[in-house]
């Protein structure tokens, strides 16, 4: 049963640590920019067709937040369950 717990935290804590790896790089990193500064430019100026009140450059950070804080979430509960 020991090695079935060390594997299970194993695995959780790799989770954990990605999606808090892959949060921070969204926030404070340019590891998520296009190569070409002008990709970055074109979705900063354009809307999706469902809503104009955001740009595909928050829909591409709010997407990366929320599954990043999502991995974090479910690695860091499977650890609390141990």
């Amino acid at each position: 049963m020991l090695i079935a717990r060390v594997f299970f935290l194993a695995g959780a804590s790799i989770v954990g640590v990605l999606g808090a790896l892959h949060l921070f790089y969204t926030f404070f990193s340019d590891k998520f920019l296009a190569r070409d500064p002008a990709v970055v430019d074109a979705m900063k100026g354009t809307s999706p067709r469902i809503s104009r009140g955001t740009t595909m450059w928050r829909a591409w950070i709010g997407f990366n937040a929320s599954h990043s804080l999502g991995c974090f979430s479910v690695g860091a509960g499977l650890v609390l369950l141990r």
